[in-house]
């Protein structure tokens, strides 16, 4: 870990409002080449490879071994999600790496939310490749984390209508809104937020791999999604030392 990260109350209070802030990236230019090495090293293997019940680029991440579980680990990362949350007590509920668009004719993701205003999470989320305007960009919905679900979804399908490119309601909203920011992430760069807020991408219309890493810490009672592939590529978690099987929500 390249050195602290020094969260400012300004970042905190931008955080609350709209849910998301920026940091130098904490791995620096050495990590993310390892980083990026590994991710490499792993992905033919990985494609290759069945992952019954799993979420595929969760077990992508776990498959990176050490360097990555470490890095979650960090205590200058677990102070920030400590601070950002007012928990001290956090879990990593969901994490991945790789190119989600890998194996896929998708090059959009429809507007979605992963939680709503009672889901308290942060996300730590770095690009490996630059993620600009030609390459599926986050779009998010600043302060949407604290709007209900029914709300958003009504005031999104309006705008999706608005374009004239329907008949009738469509199943998925792509268009965009007057408030989204686009999120231009360069792997210098790493985006702290919330899924908790509706988030969307832009076309990806350059060639070319759109990876990322990510992983998301989450409160008491909060998220295990990807408690499954732990034990599936950690055979030995068992023997893991308490406070690392709390983390990766191996404690019930």
């Amino acid at each position: 870990m390249d050195g602290a990260i020094g969260i400012t109350d300004a970042q905190l209070a931008h955080f609350e409002r709209n849910g998301f802030f920026f940091v130098p990236n904490p791995l620096g230019a050495e990590g993310v080449r390892e980083v990026d090495a590994r991710q490499q090293e792993v992905e033919p293997v990985w494609a290759q490879t069945e992952f019954p019940g799993c979420n595929r680029l969760a077990c992508q991440f776990l498959m990176i071994g050490e360097p990555l579980l470490k890095m979650v680990e960090s205590p200058i990362l677990l102070e920030a999600a400590r601070r950002i949350l007012g928990a001290e007590d956090l879990h990593v509920g969901a994490c991945g790496i790789g190119d989600a668009s890998q194996g896929r004719s998708i090059r959009q993701v429809y507007w979605h939310v992963d939680g709503g205003p009672d889901v308290r999470q942060v996300s730590f989320r770095t690009a490996l490749d630059r993620h600009d305007a030609s390459n599926a960009p986050l779009r998010v919905l600043p302060g949407s984390h604290h709007r209900s679900r029914d709300e958003v979804e009504a005031e999104l399908m309006q705008l999706e209508l608005a374009t004239g490119n329907h008949e009738e309601p469509p199943e998925h909203c792509y268009a965009r809104h007057p408030q989204e920011v686009e999120v231009v992430l360069d792997p210098r760069w790493t985006l702290i937020w919330t899924p908790s807020c509706w988030h969307a991408t832009g076309l990806k219309t350059g060639a070319g791999p759109r990876r990322a890493m990510g992983w998301n810490y989450f409160p008491p009672g909060g998220r295990k999604r990807d408690v499954k592939a732990v034990m599936q590529l950690n055979p030995e978690w068992e023997d893991w030392p308490e406070e690392r099987r709390r983390l990766w929500g191996l404690d019930s």
